[in-house]
């Protein structure tokens, strides 16, 4: 491991709940945006108008490291990215990033969807500081890669999520940036795909390229990265070598997938009308599972609050 390439000091995110002050005016939004030039994102005071999505996180990632974070719905991963690419600014702190950053925050990110796929190509990469020339040199690799050459000349609103997945991965992937940021977007794609695109992963580390992975897949935490980040609630729990700290994920019982109980918690999911106090999955005995025989019956419980008197609800899940 040689010097830093990513540092972070201290970092925190406040985020305001409920409506914002909206600027009417094209005069209130320039004076709104040349106020925020010079001064620092505010800090709200209001508990019960605010929450913390990152408090107080610091670490720091060698060049050529593989770090995973690893931590629930709502711990701040995602947030902690946005802050590393330059979409958000952190509310407290700093970072320091020294290297060219490509990030593959969500699925189509930078792609214009009345583009074809091959535009998209030439203006996702211009966009991450590449000349013409070394995207013409790199785009039948690229192409090769994310396997949608029958749709290439197709604008890309008409490509499915795992197309969209398949072919930022291979732009992000193919041009060479020293630190590479990656979300929970593999996730689309099929088996085998993730298995390609696990293969380039560790093939861009051997390179010594700096790369910083989400993901709720701990068997692909734990082979893909040589150190990991733990986060709940928006605080640094662990951070260390992958496989103590996924033994500590799963010790803080954190992980259980039988149930998910957020009564305690100050980050309860939902909006303004609902939240979720509780949901889990339950045998014919009632007790909480997290696995079950094919042939088993087995009970989604749901339990929340609802704020709004005289909403009506209709529970949707997922699968």
């Amino acid at each position: 491991m040689g010097q830093s390439t990513i540092t972070v000091d201290s970092i925190s995110k406040q985020y305001s709940i409920g409506p914002t002050r909206a600027y009417h005016t094209l005069r209130d939004q320039l004076a709104n945006g040349f106020k925020r030039l010079f001064s620092h994102p505010p800090v709200c005071d209001d508990a019960e108008n605010s929450i913390w999505a990152l408090r107080d996180v610091s670490f720091e990632v060698k060049e050529g490291e593989v770090m995973g974070i690893i931590g629930r719905n709502g711990s701040g991963k995602s947030t902690l990215l946005k802050i590393l690419s330059r979409i958000t600014e952190p509310t407290e702190g700093g970072a320091e990033i020294r290297g060219r950053v490509a990030s593959l925050l969500e699925v189509g990110t930078g792609f214009h969807p009345e583009l074809t796929g091959r535009e998209n190509i030439y203006l996702s990469a211009a966009i991450l500081g590449m000349r013409k020339s070394e995207i013409t040199r790199k785009f039948d690799e690229i192409l090769a890669f994310s396997e949608v050459e029958r749709l290439i000349d197709t604008p890309v609103k008409h490509y499915s999520s795992g197309m969209y997945v398949r072919l930022a991965f291979a732009v992000a992937a193919h041009l060479d940036p020293e630190i590479l940021l990656i979300d929970e977007v593999l996730a689309v794609g099929d088996a085998r795909f993730q298995k390609k695109c696990l293969g380039k992963m560790e093939e861009v580390g051997k390179e010594g390229r700096t790369i910083v992975f989400v993901s709720h897949n701990m068997a692909m935490i734990a082979s893909l990265c040589s150190s990991c980040m733990f986060l709940h609630e928006g605080h640094l729990v662990a951070h260390g070598e992958a496989i103590k700290v996924i033994q500590k994920y799963y010790d803080e019982g954190i992980s259980v997938a039988g149930e998910a109980d957020f009564r305690n918690s100050n980050r309860k999911p939902g909006d303004e009308t609902v939240h979720l106090l509780r949901a889990r999955l339950v045998n014919g005995e009632g007790n909480v599972v997290t696995e079950l025989l094919i042939h088993e019956g087995a009970t989604i419980e749901m339990e929340y609050e609802v704020k709004v008197a005289g909403a009506r609800l209709t529970p949707n899940l997922h699968v």
